[in-house]
């Protein structure tokens, strides 16, 4: 089979698709991934044909805000959440039609059997559709509930959007396109309501590295217990990551801080127990941790329940995939949270301090890894493509 991934570039979104794009390739399909040119280097490293889709979310974030500062002229004086939905409905437009204006023409060319797109890349899947190819829907976490605002407000626009192609979307979870659906989300945490009304193939979920890189021999040989502490590859907040840091080394730990964008210079002097790296390879890092402390990104919350980790979250922003994750784990007991005003470092401290001793949080962990395992691999269901499109 000729088979098409494509989806949002981001590292949330982008790499919960690569082990099933790989499977695909290893069982023998012919296999192309559509996205931002920003991942193309990594794709061609994994042997993984890539070509350009869509546009950088950070050009269509900045187009969203012009166009609603241009049609709300209090912007600046909006609350932040507020502002991040009115940029988020336009985001519902710009970017999927920035896909179906790349991909039909790409489909004209390679006509695949299968296209595959990511839960919040409609692009692909309207594509798709209008180019009479079937298509999947890939899970990039835990399916947001359609009665959410933002999803409500958002999904209105795309079935505006979808309507000018001639395309009817469905009445429940319209941004997932009613296609069948590939569910990383262990069931037992999963949306009720979604795993009643979707077409669902469980998938498990194979954490996967942005980039190579060698776990340090220390992290193996540590004496006492290893605190992973990120904020993602986008946060520049040194307020809240340099709190947390305040509140973690005051443990009996090694914490072990990946900075992301931010230069670990900004960070000033830290303690001796805590390490400064700009980037670690994660999804081998996470099963060797005893603490995941992060902001709730897909990729973290989704890699540390598949280590077994347990995790305290932190709020650096209201974006709903990390209040959604984090309520989550936090309601299956395996974590905790603190708010983005709650976030100080002696609340750090007595929150991870709380965790490392707490053996029902890591029973809670283990419990949602071993469901996890139970569900079938991305080779399994790579073997299962045709006849879900059958």
């Amino acid at each position: 089979m000729r088979v098409v991934f494509s989806g949002l570039p981001s590292f949330g979104h982008f790499l919960q698709l690569l082990p099933l794009a790989v499977a695909a390739r290893d069982a023998g399909h012919d296999v192309t991934v559509a996205t931002g040119e920003v991942r193309h280097g990594l794709l061609a490293d994994l042997g993984l044909r890539p070509v350009r889709a869509g546009r950088s979310t950070n050009d269509v974030v900045a187009q969203a805000s012009e166009q609603v500062r241009a049609e709300t002229p209090n912007f600046e004086e909006l609350e932040q959440r507020e502002a991040i939905g009115l940029i988020s409905t336009k985001f519902s437009w710009l970017m999927p039609q920035a896909f179906v204006d790349d991909l039909l023409p790409l489909f004209d060319e390679v006509r695949p059997d299968l296209v595959i797109h990511g839960a919040y890349s409609p692009g692909p899947g309207l594509a798709a559709r209008l180019a009479g190819i079937p298509a999947l829907c890939h899970g990039t976490g835990r399916p947001r509930s359609d009665e959410d605002p933002l999803m409500a407000s958002s999904g209105q626009v795309l079935r505006d959007y979808a309507e000018t192609l001639g395309i009817s979307l469905p009445a429940a979870y319209p941004i997932y396109l009613g296609n069948k659906f590939l569910d990383i989300c262990p069931p037992s945490l999963n949306d009720p309501k979604f795993m009643e009304i979707a077409d669902r193939t469980q998938l498990r979920l194979i954490p996967f590295n942005a980039a190579p890189g060698e776990v340090p021999a220390w992290v193996r040989d540590r004496t006492r217990p290893l605190i992973f502490l990120s904020l993602g590859t986008e946060s520049d907040s040194v307020e809240m990551l340099r709190a947390a840091i305040d509140g973690l080394s005051t443990l009996d730990a090694t914490v072990l801080v990946a900075s992301g964008k931010l230069d670990p210079s900004t960070l000033g002097e830290v303690p001796d127990n805590v390490v400064l790296q700009s980037w670690v390879p994660q999804a081998d890092l996470l099963p060797h941790v005893d603490l995941s402390v992060h902001h709730g990104g897909n990729g973290t919350t989704f890699g540390s329940m598949h280590a077994a980790r347990p995790q305290l979250f932190l709020q650096n922003s209201p974006g709903p995939d990390q209040l959604l994750n984090a309520e989550m784990v936090c309601a299956a007991g395996a974590g905790q949270r603190l708010l983005f005003a709650e976030v100080t470092a002696e609340a750090v401290a007595v929150k991870a301090k709380s965790l490392l001793s707490d053996t029902a949080s890591t029973d809670a962990a283990n419990a949602i890894a071993q469901e996890m395992a139970s569900m079938p691999s991305p080779a399994e269901v790579a073997a299962q493509l045709p006849d879900l499109i059958s």
